[in-house]
């Protein structure tokens, strides 16, 4: 029987044969690079090759091949920057204008909003989110929709029979429209009766009524519609289809023949109401005004009380102007730019007669179609006053705009 003999090597003679085996696997490891690239290695290394690079002969197009020049991938125009009011922006000179207010988005705001005798929905969110609110609406109260157009924010109702009128049919239209600052919605109902006699033909081409045939109908299905949308648009979730219902906002900036002036889409007795009512309050007084000649006299005094109004930081404004409307308007400047603005307006008088201590601004409505009118700003005697400066109270009266 054969036996192995097996040997067993100390402690101090293992780690003296692994010292050199690293030692070995380190050499091998720095020399590494040399063996395999490099001039003897075997891939040769081309970092150094462009230091041998020479020219090299032009490309020849065939004949009848033209060659452009190099271009910008990504090329970036020229810009024509303007500001709010169509004028040619210097950054230099370029002042930041405060934003337009946007309402309180934390919170939808619902109220019914009444001038005269027409009423109409506010709230201070957009028409995506309010468009598809009230059709649901519509189907929660049974009020089936006969036709809907969202390019023109308009729902018509079929005609309906309620129990409480067994003698009339009636119908509703609806229509969304944008309000007047951004993510603004504003909302106005028309009510249309006719009675149960009445053939289906006709009814089918009767045409809307201006107003509301019950005032009270209208009412109500307001107030319904009013408490809905304040239980249901939250400001988180909007229709795409929505977007565009209801046109442009009812007021900005524009150009009136040459002048910076503020562009309101309202009938003549909201634009009026709303731009008086703005030229009364936050650093403005409405002295006088008058609705036929369309004219307002307001003074406005900024939070310096220097820049804008002419008697001085240390001076408040009088609750009385020095001289009634009537009396300026008699007493306008005998200047080209008075009379290209007020030459049509009944009751005016041009003259070089200047009143003493004479203050404040004119604001001129002037019509531009229907339901659209734009409002320039000048001084007391009708004349221009500076660009910056006229930008700047329209900027103001935009603000206050309700």
């Amino acid at each position: 029987m054969n036996s192995t003999n097996i040997v067993t090597p100390s402690f101090s003679a293992l780690r003296h044969s692994i010292k050199h085996g690293v030692l070995f696997l380190s050499l091998i490891w720095l020399t590494g690079c040399g063996v395999f690239y490099g001039k003897q290695g075997v891939f040769r290394g081309r970092a150094q090759d462009y230091l041998q690079a020479g020219s090299i002969k032009e490309v020849t197009l065939p004949e009848g091949v033209k060659t452009t020049g190099l271009q910008a991938m990504y090329y970036v125009p020229s810009v024509d920057a303007t500001d709010e009011f169509g004028d040619p922006l210097v950054v230099e000179e370029y002042k930041v204008p405060r934003p337009q207010a946007l309402g309180d988005k934390g919170e939808v705001g619902v109220k019914i909003q009444k001038l005269g005798e027409t009423s109409w929905v506010y709230l201070n969110a957009s028409t995506g989110q309010v468009w598809p609110r009230t059709q649901n609406f519509l189907t929660q109260y049974g009020i089936t929709v006969d036709r809907s157009d969202a390019s023109k924010g308009i729902i018509e109702s079929r005609w309906l029979k309620f129990r409480d009128d067994e003698n009339n049919y009636l119908r509703f239209l609806i229509r969304l429209e944008k309000g007047i600052y951004a993510d603004t919605t504003e909302v106005h109902i028309l009510h249309q009766q006719a009675p149960v006699a009445t053939p289906t033909a006709e009814l089918a081409d009767k045409p809307w009524p201006k107003k509301s045939d019950s005032a009270e109908r209208e009412e109500w299905l307001l107030r319904e519609l009013a408490n809905t949308l304040a239980d249901t648009v939250d400001n988180t979730a909007a229709s795409l289809l929505g977007q565009n219902v209801g046109g442009e906002l009812k007021a900005g900036f524009t150009a009136y023949n040459g002048e910076p002036a503020l562009h309101v889409h309202l009938n003549f007795d909201r634009a009026w109401a709303t731009v008086l009512h703005s030229a009364s309050k936050d650093g403005f007084v409405a002295w006088g005004d008058s609705p036929e000649q369309r004219i307002i006299h307001t003074a406005y005094a900024s939070e310096d009380k220097s820049w804008l109004f002419s008697w001085g930081e240390d001076k408040e404004l009088p609750e009385k102007a020095p001289y009634s409307l009537n009396e300026l308007l008699a007493n306008l400047a005998s200047s080209d730019e008075a009379k290209a603005l007020f030459g049509a307006t009944a009751g005016v008088n041009f003259s070089n007669k200047k009143l003493e201590n004479g203050v404040g601004y004119l604001i001129y409505m002037a019509p531009q179609g229907e339901e659209e009118f734009v409002f320039v700003i000048r001084d007391w005697r009708g004349n221009k006053i500076p660009r910056n400066q006229a930008k700047a109270l329209l900027r103001t009266l935009r603000a206050n705009l309700i």
